[in-house]
């Protein structure tokens, strides 16, 4: 049998089942996983209708308010223009579409379909005229099938050629679609077309007989989404009946329904259908339900992904416009409010956010233990304890506990479970139906137990007075448990934070280091205090140790909150114990280090205050996952994780849960391609999109003698979306550069100014998120030679130069012979010039030639200046950055010139508007930044930023006559500790988009 047949088969079966008894296993941890989006969610991004993915690797996006090209970082924007015959009649966009040569097609709400033209970046247009399309509201667009592609509008279908000639759609005799609308339309892998419309669903096939297609009996349903998957099965969404699964062979159409017993998908509508990972669907939903319903195609489970509004990185709105995944394996989702993006899947990394969908508030799991029923024990951070069984996320509650933490647990010698709470010792049983206090002599009821340890019928509890050795009674017995030792002051530190059995040894983390019981007799066992030492990189460094763990190769390890991971190396003849640092010197993503397990292949694990960590069992080289591998949970708390039954390392948040499957975990090899993103020469920017195209050689970047001076600069991108933040780049003129250039992830700039006359190449590679480079781009730089540099010229030049060499050096003879007394004041002057040459040298390197204003490369080592004074103790200050509002419309309508001028003065309003203490730089184009020392609140920034908005409002009278009225948008962000230029610039950069957003002439504070 085929293998898409027996997937149909399967589906079908599965649905069968979720109708009749939905009682079936799932995957572990399916049905509490949450899936974590991140959010672009500038005005520019929102109201998505369509996506789609050029050759190159740009993610398109047609938008209500224009087509939007999104690298990953930073996005372009194309608005309707009716004066212009080459660029987009309309800006509201329904559909985009890539056709089998790689041209962009655009459809629009009424100015009908636009092919993008790469290579000179505008638009070739195809109206609603006659002799044109028979109507400009275009919601679909496909390939034809043979050279051209399809268009789907108001009045049906028509077709564009290769050549551009527009006709109407030809059926077979007797054969139609009926009047109306045309939404949607599929081209399916075996050739036919799948054509949705407001009168229900049809199916084209080669020969262009067209047959309705039946969802439901006797009903034409409107349809809102087509889709087929990668084998081959097609989906249909409707507006008002759910989604629908037809058998491509008999057109027979089975109803998706929800796992569950309440299942409302049949009467919701259906907006958008996307293969998010092989045989799992999402079906994107607009209705009073909304969100997203995720389909597991082999066993018909499901469940919905839905916005909260106490989970910053769930689903942003509830109401989906549109899906898309990328060829990385991305999944975008579009709403009004932005853009979530998500992925890729991966089935390595679970996160749990919250056990109750419907309940307030995330999980926070300050302890945990992997209980013998494979049951997993929780402790809430606002109290109590929950049991999770992963297989079929069934949830229970431990009944009868005091108000406050759990902070450690353990099973016991009889299958009981220990609780060590805020309030004292508790017992409870296998089953955690009841629990009950525990007395232990010498001890107050309700005093903390921090930590835990049970070793034959000895249990060992940590609290801030020492560690307690105590011997529990016979099962049935209502003897109580008999106090057999009490350490506290030769531990060091009596304050216990760690508890770890090891073979004959008792091993203590407390909070300033680490103790070692001999012998593990209670009676007799002897104390070692491990010495520490900060500045021996080979000793015990002080610090609060959070977890303990020894691994298969008999080595200790402790997590360290604040050093980060440490390990015990090797112990002398003499008894010298020495270790090993793991901190973020050596690779780890924070020194908060919270807890240490090690997984099923011997790999040491931890948890940070900046994602997780895996350390080789056997080189030791440390990898550092982040949420672009998946790990969502940003802050772990300090001894709070487990080994599963079914080998997973699952890790306590303040956030959620993370769930690591480490064999599961595959490194990311998507190859990101490189493409230039924006070309300036000289004051101009020139279209950049014939360098991005495959085995296309484009003409070179030509500069003129006369605009050596200027020269250009080219940005460039990795379209790796998944982490773009972790993406490397590196460019090399080759000619002239003897190495790669590395440059910042947040410029991506490669920039050149009187370059030697000649034929360059300049390369441009980037990295996906494990820096990982992609096959450099070529782009050809050629500088063209002037008049003087011909050989000619120069030929004439040698001549003259050397008859005037040997008259100068007659005189010159003569003349030094006469006045050889001057000779050292002479020197002294050339020297003196030199000087003041070398000055404005660096003056020039350092400033802004038009306004004199700090340019962008002192601001950059300015800012690193302040953030490290800032760091080490200094006073704080705050970032403004500035944009002149509508700079562009200023410099199209009154010339370059004028644009200049704004720019001069711009310049000097915001030197008047600041103290002279405070810096002001002019990063490039219209961007400003200030340096404003002494503020750290709103208060003292508002005056500044009021000043700013007030002098630039002013309008400029230009020389011609003319009048401009201006404004700015500030962006500002103050710094707090810890913070890194990077991180502040961004910060400053988001607020400056807010106060865009917020409609301009205005400031906004980061959060």
């Amino acid at each position: 049998m085929p293998k898409c047949n027996i997937h149909r088969c399967l589906f079908l079966l599965a649905l069968l089942l979720a109708c009749v008894a939905p009682t079936y296993a799932t995957e572990r941890w399916s049905r509490l996983a949450h899936t974590a989006f991140k959010h672009h969610q500038q005005p520019d991004m929102t109201g998505g209708n369509s996506f789609a993915q050029d050759r190159q690797g740009f993610v398109w996006i047609g938008t209500q308010t224009g087509l939007v090209r999104w690298d990953g970082s930073r996005y372009l924007r194309y608005m309707g223009d009716t004066t212009r015959t080459d660029a987009l009649p309309d800006s509201y966009i329904l559909s985009v579409h890539i056709d089998w040569r790689g041209h962009l097609w655009v459809g629009m709400n009424s100015g009908g379909v636009a092919r993008y033209d790469a290579a000179h970046d505008n638009f070739v247009r195809y109206r609603a005229v006659p002799g044109g399309l028979a109507s400009g509201d275009v919601g679909a667009i496909t390939d034809d099938g043979a050279d051209g592609i399809l268009v789907g509008h108001g009045a049906g279908i028509d077709r564009i050629d290769a050549a551009g000639a527009v006709s109407r759609m030809v059926y077979a005799a007797g054969a139609a679609l009926p009047a109306g609308g045309v939404s949607f339309l599929l081209r399916a892998t075996d050739g036919r077309l799948w054509i949705g419309t407001e009168r229900g669903l049809f199916l084209m096939d080669q020969d262009r007989r067209v047959r309705p297609v039946a969802l439901v009996d006797g009903a034409a349903l409107p349809i809102g989404a087509l889709f087929q998957d990668s084998t081959g099965r097609i989906w249909v969404g409707t507006r008002a009946n759910g989604a629908f699964l037809v058998d491509a062979a008999t057109l027979k159409a089975t109803a998706v329904r929800e796992s569950g017993p309440v299942s409302t998908l049949q009467q919701e509508r259906v907006v958008s259908m996307i293969e998010a990972a092989p045989d799992q669907v999402w079906i994107g939903t607009d209705g009073s339900a909304g969100g997203i319903v995720v389909l597991d195609v082999l066993s018909g489970e499901t469940r919905r992904i839905r916005h909260r509004a106490d989970t910053p990185d769930s689903l942003l709105d509830n109401n989906i416009m549109t899906m898309f995944r990328e060829r990385g394996g991305i999944v975008f989702v579009a709403g009004m409010g932005g853009l979530s993006q998500h992925g890729p899947v991966s089935d390595a990394v679970t996160t749990v956010r919250y056990l109750d969908p419907d309940a307030a508030g995330v999980l926070s799991v300050p302890s945990m233990m992997q209980a013998p029923d494979g049951r997993l024990w929780l402790s809430i951070a606002g109290g109590g304890i929950k049991i999770v069984d992963p297989a079929t996320g069934q949830v229970s509650s431990v009944p009868d506990l005091p108000k406050g933490r759990v902070l450690a647990i353990v099973p016991g010698p009889d299958g009981e479970i220990y609780l060590g709470t805020q309030k004292g010792l508790y017992r409870a049983d296998a089953q955690g139906r009841r629990a009950r206090l525990v007395p232990v002599p010498g001890r107050a009821l309700e005093e903390e137990v921090w930590a835990l340890a049970v070793r034959d019928r000895v249990l060992w509890l940590g609290d801030l007075e020492g560690v307690r050795a105590l011997q529990l009674p016979p099962a049935g017995s209502r003897d109580t448990a008999r106090l057999l030792r009490h350490e506290t002051d030769r531990l060091g530190d009596p304050r216990v934070t760690a508890l770890l059995i090891a073979g004959n040894d008792l091993w203590i983390g407390t909070r300033t280091g680490l103790a070692r019981l001999g012998r593990l007799d209670p009676a007799s066992a002897s104390v070692e205090l491990v010495p520490t030492e900060l500045a021996a990189a080979d000793r015990l460094a002080p610090g609060y140790v959070s977890s303990l763990l020894l691994d298969r190769q008999g080595r200790l390890w402790l997590s360290n909150f604040g050093i980060g991971v440490i390990m015990l190396e090797r112990t002398h003849a003499d008894g010298q114990r020495h270790f090993r640092r793991f901190s973020k010197l050596q690779g780890m993503p924070d020194n908060g280090a919270n807890m240490v397990l090690e997984d099923v292949d011997g790999a040491i694990w931890a948890s940070t205050d900046t994602g997780m960590a895996r350390i080789a069992p056997g080189t030791l080289a440390i990898q550092s996952f982040g949420p672009g591998d998946g790990v969502q949970v940003p802050l772990y708390w300090t001894n709070s994780g487990a080994r599963t039954a079914a080998d997973e390392l699952v890790f306590g948040g303040l956030s959620g849960l993370t769930v690591l499957r480490t064999r599961a975990l595959a490194p990311w090899r998507y190859a990101a391609p490189v493409a230039v993103t924006r070309i300036v020469l000289g004051d101009q920017e020139i279209p950049g999109g014939s360098y991005n195209i495959a085995g296309r050689r484009a003409a070179p970047i030509t500069i003129t003698p006369e605009g050596r001076e200027r020269g250009f600069s080219l940005e460039f991108a990795a379209l790796d979306y998944s982490a773009p933040e972790r993406n490397r780049y590196a460019y090399q003129l080759k000619g002239f550069d003897r190495d790669w250039i590395a440059t910042d992830t947040t410029s991506r700039r490669a920039s050149y100014t009187n370059l030697p006359p000649g034929d360059y190449v300049l390369l441009l590679r980037g990295s996906n998120r494990n820096g990982e480079w992609s096959a450099p781009l070529e782009v050809p730089v050629r500088v063209l030679t002037a008049w003087h540099q011909q050989p000619w010229a120069r030929l004439a030049a040698v001549l003259l130069a050397a008859l005037l060499l040997a008259g100068l050096m007659h005189a010159r003879t003569r003349y030094l012979r006469r006045r050889q007394h001057e000779l050292e004041a002479m020197v002294e002057a050339r020297t003196a010039e030199l000087r003041v040459t070398q000055a404005q040298l660096e003056t020039l390197a350092y400033s802004d030639p038009l306004t004199g204003l700090a340019n962008r490369r002192l601001f950059s080592d300015e800012l690193r200046h302040l953030v490290a004074q800032a760091e080490r103790g200094g006073s704080g200050f705050t970032l403004l950055l500035i944009d002149l509002d509508h700079f562009k419309p200023i410099n199209d309508t009154h010339g370059h010139d004028a644009g200049d001028a704004l720019l001069v003065a711009a310049a000097g309003r915001l030197l008047a508007a600041v103290r002279e203490a405070d810096r002001v730089f002019r990063l490039g184009g219209d961007e400003f930044a200030v340096l404003v020392g002494g503020t750290t609140d709103r208060a003292t920034l508002e005056p500044v930023c009021a000043r700013i908005l007030h002098n630039l409002a002013e309008p400029l009278l230009l020389p011609q006559g003319d009048t401009i009225k201006i404004s700015v948008s500030v962006g500002a962000a103050v710094h707090q500790s810890g913070h890194s230029h990077e991180q502040l610039y961004k910060l400053a950069d988001v607020a400056l988009y807010r106060a865009k957003g917020a409609g301009r002439n205005t400031w906004q504070l980061a959060e």
